[in-house]
């Protein structure tokens, strides 16, 4: 523990707080030009799609989300990061490796004297419109080898994907990361992962799919009998189920499952909302609010200070925060 003590210390110096903005990934209305139908026959549709993407850059010389996706058999990851991207994306360069990870090129197999955390999330754990040195899995990754001069190496595995829920991170988990053999997993969870996926049955139109936000909006407007049940069927998705899931494959392979929400002001509702965190000790939790807001008030930031310019996903000062933080937390987990 001294070291997770002694970096806390000196980050609580440092640092600073943004109070987090939940970000709703409409997925399906960024992901194509305008003029492209935002309902599809079926997922296979969607997937077709999504592999003729619009071409067009922005006015900022960037490419759109579908220029980096490509589709996934499974319906139950639906999409993955094209591998080998060298892109401006955001208004920033974003490369993935030919593992379809953003960050650095890793072996399958783990190296002696390595110690891997995989890292699961949406497009915070991406890093949005963040450039990649500054994205908070390779500043945690840094900070952390910093730390321990190689002993253990580090390699912080990202597998942040813009717009996963829990159930495609799980999903991606086990079909791709236990292949890496981590040490531990670190699932930053974001509150939008307590609503629907992006995806939804068309109840009006037999077997076409409409966007989740279209979907809400006719949820709030009537109280449709086929639209309640579907919301029921939706219960499959919850996070905590999946939570669950990927806790039994992390006890089974012998891997360390840790969990930290969003540091919104919000994130202690959002953790009663996990009910997996009190029936299961497999999952360790750890908050990161309070010495947020520590350091919010040291170094005197606001939420504009810390927040994309057009866009509420964190900049590079708040990635910087937390991967500093983050790796004070991961320090501990790396100790024990």
């Amino acid at each position: 523990m001294k070291y997770r003590a002694a970096i806390v210390n000196l980050i609580l110096v440092v640092f600073g707080l943004l109070i987090g903005l939940a970000v709703s990934e409409a997925v399906l209305s960024i992901w194509f030009a305008p003029d492209h139908n935002s309902s599809f026959e079926n997922l296979e549709d969607l997937r077709r799609a999504m592999l003729t993407p619009d071409k067009n850059k922005s006015s900022s010389g960037s490419v759109p989300l579908a220029h980096i996706i490509t589709p996934h058999p499974d319906d139950n990851i639906i999409y993955d990061l094209r591998p080998n991207l060298d892109v401006r994306f955001q208004r920033v360069r974003v490369k993935t490796n030919s593992c379809g990870m953003r960050g650095p090129e890793r072996t399958i197999t783990k190296p002696p004297g390595v110690y891997r955390i995989a890292l699961l999330g949406d497009s915070f754990a991406f890093g949005w419109g963040v450039p990649q040195n500054k994205i908070f899995a390779q500043v945690m990754e840094d900070s952390l080898n910093r730390l321990f001069k190689g002993k253990p190496k580090v390699e912080v595995l990202n597998f942040g994907v813009p717009g996963y829920s829990t159930f495609q991170e799980v999903a991606k988990f086990k079909e791709t990361g236990l292949d890496f053999n981590p040490d531990a997993v670190l699932v930053y969870f974001v509150d939008n992962d307590f609503g629907m996926p992006f995806y939804v049955r068309d109840v009006h139109r037999r077997g076409r799919l409409m966007s989740a936000l279209r979907f809400a909006d006719l949820a709030r407007k009537a109280l449709d009998p086929e639209i309640e049940q579907q919301r029921i069927d939706f219960f499959k998705y919850n996070p905590n189920r999946s939570l669950k899931e990927l806790a039994d494959i992390t006890t089974k392979n012998g891997i360390k499952l840790y969990l930290t929400i969003n540091p919104r002001k919000n994130w202690l509702s959002n953790k009663k909302k996990l009910w997996v965190l009190k029936r299961n000790n497999r999952i360790r939790f750890f908050s990161l609010r309070k010495e947020l807001l520590y350091v919010l008030n040291v170094r005197g930031l606001t939420a504009t200070d810390i927040t994309l310019k057009d866009d509420p996903h964190p900049n590079a000062v708040r990635h910087e925060i937390l991967g500093e933080l983050l790796a004070a937390h991961m320090a501990a987990a790396i100790e024990g």
